[in-house]
C-alpha cells in the first residue's frame, strides 16, 4: 500500500525532526512558580521546564529542573504519571507513601504514577532537583493536592 505524496512527506519531516537532538539550556528559561494564592496548598517550590512540547520539538518525555528554599516544601500531591528525580544540590526529606526518607545530591528516586508524594527541603542550603515525565507536555500533568492526595 503506498501513501499518499502528502503524507509521506509528513511522515519523513517528522521522522528528521525526531532524529535531531533537541537541547534546551536551563539559563535560557525563567523560574516560575505557583500563583501566589496557591502556594499555601502546594508550597513554595520554583521550576523552569526545560524539555516539553510546549517549549520544544520533542515528545514523550518531558524534562525539568526545581528549587525548594531552606524551610520550604513542595506539598504532598499526586498524578497519574509516574516521575522521577534526580537531586542535583542540597537535603531533602522525600515523602511517598507513609516512607519518609532523606535524599541528597546524586541521589536518583522513581515515584509511581498516583502515589503521593513530597519533598520539604532539610538543610540550610536550596534543594534542586531534576524531574521527568513520561508525558510529551509537563502541562499535561493534572497535579491532585487534596488532603488525601
Amino acid at each position: 500500500m503506498t501513501r499518499p505524496p502528502a503524507i509521506e512527506r509528513a511522515a519523513l519531516s517528522f521522522r528528521a525532526m525526531t532524529e535531531q537532538p533537541v537541547v534546551a539550556n536551563v539559563d535560557d528559561r525563567d523560574w516560575t512558580g505557583w500563583p501566589e494564592h496557591q502556594v499555601a496548598e502546594r508550597g513554595a517550590v520554583e521550576w523552569k521546564t526545560l524539555i516539553s512540547r510546549e517549549h520544544t520539538p520533542s515528545d514523550t518525555l518531558s524534562l525539568g529542573v526545581a528549587r525548594v528554599a531552606p524551610g520550604a516544601a513542595l506539598h504532598p500531591h499526586r498524578h497519574a504519571e509516574a516521575e522521577v528525580y534526580l537531586v542535583l544540590g542540597g537535603t531533602g526529606e522525600l515523602r511517598v507513601g507513609g516512607a519518609v526518607r532523606p535524599v541528597a545530591a546524586g541521589d536518583a528516586v522513581f515515584i509511581p504514577g498516583g502515589a503521593v508524594h513530597g519533598v520539604a527541603c532539610a538543610g540550610d542550603e536550596e534543594l534542586t532537583f531534576a524531574y521527568a515525565f513520561a508525558t510529551d507536555s509537563s502541562d499535561d500533568v493534572v497535579y491532585d493536592f487534596t488532603p488525601s492526595g
